[in-house]
């Protein structure tokens, strides 16, 4: 029989996962001291409303992350939305859905098309992704040539809605963190884990590896489409290049929240702190009035040590595993 584990060797061997809230609280608690506001409802609202499209990214980046790729599309597929929904928007109610359904199926499609090309050819997701992104950064500027458009006003009001002082973003975040807990003990998210741990131990055991991948890069697609919706909401407005900062910050903060880059480690919860960590990172060095070109070495240094953190821990694993 197994010897049942301590609290300190379970910590010992996860203390990697924990190490986004860590700094998440460590950081909260660094700006609450800088800004007593910090923990207020309303300041915590408003950071939930300028974080959730990144979160909504992060989200489908970290599924693909899971499975050993990355997807470098998604940057255009928030700006294709953001400006299709732009671009045609309307005051009747009817047409404003009719766009949103042809948005959320241009991005799941898109995510589909990756995830097939890249497991059917054999192709690097690198390559596959980055022509996608290209692609739809090039629709983008064919559908809205400059920034602006036209956003209904209900449309704003229904997504930037809050019940009584709590916004809808943070009421969907508590969604999504459900949805995450169910979705990693059904096949398919115990599938992700699997081909991201060791893809072809996975095929020998049965996993379907291009259903499971199709369907990563789909799912992926299919949130930066809702990013691209909600930041229409959130900005008010459209523009070309809406998502150009989402892709490296989608897998910044998939990274920074301890999924690993080489799949197999991690998950959407560590995600969305990561998304959180990032923004706070950018406030904090607001409030403290250092330039913001600092904001990007900040982050970059921090997606290294996350990196190297992740990395040193899979190689510890690995070495404990041999002896």
């Amino acid at each position: 029989m197994e010897k049942k584990k301590t609290f300190l060797e379970l910590l010992k061997e996860n203390w990697m996962s924990l190490v986004p809230y860590i700094i998440f609280i460590v950081l909260t608690a660094v700006m609450a001291r800088i800004n007593p506001n910090t923990l207020s409802m309303r300041w915590m609202a408003n950071k939930a409303d300028a974080a959730f499209s990144l979160v909504l990214v992060t989200v489908g980046q970290t599924l693909v992350l899971l499975t050993g790729g990355f997807d470098l599309s998604v940057g255009g597929v928030v700006s294709v939305t953001n400006s299709l929904l732009t671009a045609r928007m309307s005051d009747q109610p009817a047409v404003i859905l009719f766009w949103i359904l042809i948005c959320v199926v241009i991005g799941f499609g898109i995510g589909v098309f990756n995830g097939f090309i890249v497991e059917k050819t054999g192709m690097q997701p690198f390559i596959v992704t980055l022509v996608t992104q290209f692609i739809c950064l090039g629709a983008a500027l064919l559908i809205l040539k400059i920034d602006g458009g036209n956003v209904n006003a209900g449309f704003i009001n229904i997504l930037m809605h809050r019940f009584g002082g709590v916004p809808l973003s943070l009421i969907m975040l508590i969604v999504l963190i459900v949805w995450w807990l169910y979705v990693r003990r059904t096949k398919f998210g115990l599938a992700l884990y699997a081909i991201g741990s060791n893809e072809k131990t996975a095929h020998l055991s049965g996993i379907p590896i291009m259903k499971t991948k199709v369907l990563a890069y789909g799912l992926s697609g299919l949130f930066a489409s809702f990013a691209g919706i909600y930041r229409t909401a959130h900005m008010a407005s459209g523009s070309p290049t809406a998502g150009a900062a989402f892709t490296m910050s989608s897998i910044a903060a998939a990274v920074v929240g301890g999924t690993a880059i080489t799949g197999g480690v991690g998950g959407v919860i560590g995600g969305i702190v990561g998304a959180f960590i990032l923004r706070g990172i950018t406030d904090l060095l607001v409030f403290i009035e250092v330039p913001s070109y600092w904001t990007s070495l900040v982050q970059g240094v921090l997606l290294l040590a996350a990196v190297a953190i992740t990395s040193y821990a899979k190689l510890r694993k690995s070495a404990e595993v041999r002896l």
